[in-house]
């Protein structure tokens, strides 16, 4: 019996240090020095999208993440820090995928020309060879 009393006290304990933790994290999450940090982590990210040179391929995509962040910082000056950062936290997620979609489709259109360009090749050599 007294084993199993024991197993229910870790248990309980267990339950509460999960709880707890939970409630740190979530209350960190809307702190002024989270939503900081994420803004300026999204102010990077949203930066390295928009100086890609394949950005172009990937417009809407970093319109979407500039629009998010312009939503953070708004949410911060009314001292919505959770929202704040959950936008923000968006918002580098969206510049992340912009630039990755933009240098994937340049890597892919770059490949394209590359293909046709031995395409020719081998149509020129085939007239020569003949």
């Amino acid at each position: 019996m007294h084993g199993k009393m024991r197993k229910i006290q870790l248990f309980f304990s267990f339950v509460a240090a999960i709880a707890m933790l939970l409630t740190v994290g979530c209350a960190s999450s809307g702190s002024l020095s989270t939503a900081t940090t994420r803004i300026s982590e999204s102010e990077k990210a949203t930066s390295i999208a928009r100086n890609n040179p394949a950005s172009t391929n990937a417009s809407v995509e970093l319109r979407t993440a500039e629009d998010k962040l312009a939503q953070a910082k708004l949410a911060f000056a009314d001292k919505d820090y959770q929202k704040a950062t959950r936008l923000a936290e968006q918002a580098t997620v969206d510049a992340d995928y912009a630039r990755i979609k933009a240098t994937s489709d340049k890597a892919r259109k770059d490949a394209d020309q590359m293909r046709q360009n031995i395409q020719n090749l081998r149509q020129d050599l085939e007239r020569t060879s003949r």
